[in-house]
């Protein structure tokens, strides 16, 4: 089995991972303590950060958001994060990461607008890549729980930010739902969805984690994404496989992270090796490295561990990965040859 060195060598593509639900420990403290607040030591902290062990469900690690959420508490903070998850990527060998956050999930609570929140992660973004040599594609998020009249205001603000001229506005350029499925039907979200493709923005939409095929072959049928987070419970449905195959959808797949939510019950047992010898178009991603104490070269361990990966899989999905970005196809192109 590769080595943990060769691995972070490996040149990368990470299409799934969340800004606003991967903060250092240390940043959390170092931002609660600039607010006054004062969260007990580093290794406290992290007994309420991360997460180490499977919940009981997704829900219930959707709840610990909280301590994540609450440290992004100004521009600076939010500025600050989106650099931090850049360099992170980086040094897992990322070369093209497309990071996704929600702007009205960071908004709560505090005095900070959309368009605030844009800025300081697009801000942020332009940092980070004069700074290291990697490229970065944003994907705005709409919570399935938020009011609809919240997700139709942030849709429009994300596409202003995205036409706005801000310096890194074009990096802006993807969509996604997520948050809990269960109860929700994908048709409320249509003309949202149609908005932001009609904005240039590439659709991917969290589903299929713990929930069902079905769930997946609606979100497919009524949104028609092109990647899918997660996707997971494809596996089994025949028809499905063979759609996902055939209309060259991708799975955004993230082992540590669905082993967390009981999506899996074992890393042993992830439908990961099967999909991929399926035919699927699959990739691999760390989704909230910091919540879950992971990096991304941990899930290529993970994955040449327990599914026999090697370097010849891993081209595989990085390649298909690098194909399925929103990037534009020119600066894709610039990166094939190192995949």
């Amino acid at each position: 089995m590769a080595g943990d060195a060769e691995l972070r060598a490996l040149p990368k593509v990470e299409l799934h991972r969340h800004l606003d639900g991967s903060v250092r420990v240390a940043t959390i403290l170092e931002l609660a303590r600039e607010r006054g607040v004062r969260p007990g030591t580093l290794e406290e902290l992290e007994q309420s950060a991360v997460i180490r062990r499977p919940m009981e469900s997704l829900e219930a690690v959707l709840a610990c958001f909280a301590t994540q959420q609450a440290a992004l508490w100004s521009y600076d903070a939010v500025r600050r994060v989106t650099v931090e998850n850049i360099e992170d990527a980086w040094r897992d060998g990322v070369r093209l990461i497309e990071l996704r956050f929600a702007p009205s999930f960071i908004a709560q609570g505090k005095a900070l607008s959309h368009d605030g929140i844009i800025e300081a992660v697009l801000a942020g973004t332009c940092q980070a890549m004069a700074a290291w040599p990697i490229e970065v594609g944003l994907i705005g998020i709409l919570p399935r729980s938020h009011p609809l009249e919240v997700n139709a205001r942030a849709t429009r603000d994300l596409i202003r930010g995205r036409h706005g001229g801000a310096p890194g506005a074009d990096r802006i350029c993807g969509f996604d739902l997520a948050d809990g499925e269960t109860g929700v039907d994908p048709a409320v979200f249509a003309p949202l969805v149609a908005e932001a493709r009609e904005a240039g923005l590439g659709i991917t939409v969290h589903t299929g984690e713990n929930t069902s095929a079905a769930h997946v072959a609606r979100t497919l049928d009524v949104l028609r994404p092109t990647r899918i987070g997660h996707g997971i419970r494809s596996w089994g449905n025949e028809d499905l496989l063979r759609r996902l195959s055939d209309e060259d959808v991708l799975l955004e797949v993230s082992p540590t992270s669905n082993w967390i939510t009981s999506a899996v019950p074992s890393l042993a047992a992830h439908p990961l090796p099967l999909l991929y010898r399926a035919g699927v178009p699959v990739c691999l991603n760390s989704d909230d490295p910091n919540l879950f104490g992971i990096d991304l070269v941990n899930e290529y361990t993970v994955c040449a561990r327990e599914y026999g990966f090697g370097p010849g899989e891993f081209r595989d999905m990085n390649r298909a990965a690098l194909r399925h970005s929103f990037l534009p196809p020119g600066l894709k192109a610039s990166l094939a040859g190192e995949m």
